[in-house]
């Protein structure tokens, strides 16, 4: 992350002037008061966004963040020595030199940052212009700005045809292009909706142009002059913080059912599947993950040992043991897949992953099938706890679960994991008649 080395540079330069200037004239309790100082100032770069090092950003906006930091700050440090007057004191001086420091240290990032901009491919970014008049429009802008870093690549519209999907995406491949701007008209073209596809294989982000009299606007919207521009987001897991979120809930819940159920039911199982069938405890299959990536899925083996593991389990199989047939109506077989979740490769909920002979199937059938993908494969999902699950007799149920799959990848939040989660356990208790 080339923007790393400037956040440790702006705190590591205050967080010295911090030890040095405030103490002992405004802290009396030095380590306590030292943490409320850090978690004001970092509130207050998160409420005036002061630590942003976006594309479009200039010498303006940069001292409009600067008014905001110092007045939100000003603000927070003032209401702590109130709440914790025995241990922070108010000291107008301080205050002011703290403030001019950090003024000061911005000075040098950003001055800095535009400089490296203008020379250093590290800090610069290909993207892909369609020129058309908003496309234009947004080249000129970008060109008068001057500290973007922008290396613009020009192409017209007989690139962005369907037919030449492949061409286009060859040239991102071939100029490291990151992003491909194209004005908003033109993906709302049903004849262009192809390029918006491009989001949904990560090859590169999906940006839209339109001006600022738009009827569509976005609260993260960008500007360059009065050219407006969009991102095309395919999940709300599109953001850093919701993937975070979404990660640190798989860590504390995968490993409180490993040490809390686990850790003593597997040996348990283990004893009933050995007295029921020769073979090891666990079934271990290689499995297409996100972005067709395979992975080890771990299940506890259901079914006699047998060399027709591609195949998917029918009604009455007979592979299945007694043991298995148990464990599978319960969903039980899966809870080893928590280990996969521990370790990064599967979610606590998302679309279930597919066997890879099914997948070279159904993706010559649908064309939607591969954005399932888009996500780490699941232990549950919402197919699974709407009745899309088991054996496939027909094309069909494979089309429900994809619609099922990509309006989870397309509307997820936390409380649609929940609420997905609880049906789990409620169908797990009384038992699927597709789980077989």
């Amino acid at each position: 992350m080339p923007y790393l080395p400037f956040w440790f540079f702006e705190w590591g330069a205050l967080l010295v002037f911090s030890l040095y200037t405030l103490n002992p004239t405004v802290l009396t309790n030095n380590k306590t008061a030292f943490y409320v100082l850090v978690s004001i100032w970092f509130m207050g770069g998160i409420l005036s966004r002061f630590y942003n090092y976006e594309r479009n950003l200039n010498f303006t906006k940069q001292l409009q963040r600067f008014i905001l930091f110092s007045f939100f700050w000003s603000i927070l440090f003032f209401l702590a020595t109130r709440f914790f007057s025995e241990i922070v004191v108010w000291n107008t001086t301080v205050v002011i030199k703290f403030i001019l420091s950090a003024f000061l240290i911005k000075a040098i990032a950003v001055i800095a940052l535009f400089k490296l901009r203008q020379r250093s491919s590290l800090f610069q970014e290909n993207i892909l212009v369609y020129k058309a008049d908003s496309g234009t429009n947004f080249i000129k802008d970008v060109r008068d700005l001057k500290r973007t870093g922008f290396n613009i690549y020009e192409a017209d519209e007989t690139l962005f045809e369907e037919s030449s999907l492949d061409q286009l995406v060859q040239k991102t491949l071939e100029n490291n292009i990151k992003s491909i701007y194209v004005p908003l008209d033109i993906v709302l073209d049903e004849a262009n909706t192809h390029i918006l596809s491009l989001s949904w294989n990560k090859q590169v982000r999906i940006k839209l142009i339109t001006n600022y009299n738009s009827p569509i606007t976005g609260r993260n919207a960008h500007f360059y002059g009065l050219t407006q521009v969009l991102s095309h987001h395919v999940s709300p897991l599109d953001s850093i913080l919701f993937r975070i979120q979404k990660r640190l809930f798989d860590i504390v819940f995968s490993g409180a059912v490993i040490i809390g159920l686990l850790s003593w039911f597997t040996p348990l199982l283990a004893i009933l599947i050995w007295a029921d069938s020769k073979g090891p405890i666990f079934f271990i299959q290689k499995r297409p993950g996100r972005f067709k990536k395979p992975f080890p899925c771990i299940k506890f083996r259901s079914m006699a040992v047998n060399n027709r593991t591609e195949k998917s389990a029918t009604r009455n199989d007979a592979r299945v043991t007694r043991v298995g047939r148990v464990i599978r109506n319960t969903s039980l077989d899966e809870l080893p897949q928590f280990f996969n979740v521990f370790f990064g490769q599967m979610s606590i909920v998302g679309p279930r992953p597919n066997l890879t002979s099914q997948i070279i199937q159904y993706s010559k059938i649908f064309d939607d099938y591969p954005k399932r993908m888009y996500l780490k494969p699941g232990i549950t999902g919402l197919a699974q706890v709407s009745g899309a699950r088991g054996g496939i007799d027909k094309d069909i149920e494979m089309k429900h679960r994809i619609k099922y799959d990509i309006f989870y990848i397309r509307h997820w939040s936390f409380a649609l994991d929940i609420k997905i989660i609880i049906r789990t356990v409620l169908n797990m208790i009384k038992g699927e008649e597709k789980a077989y």
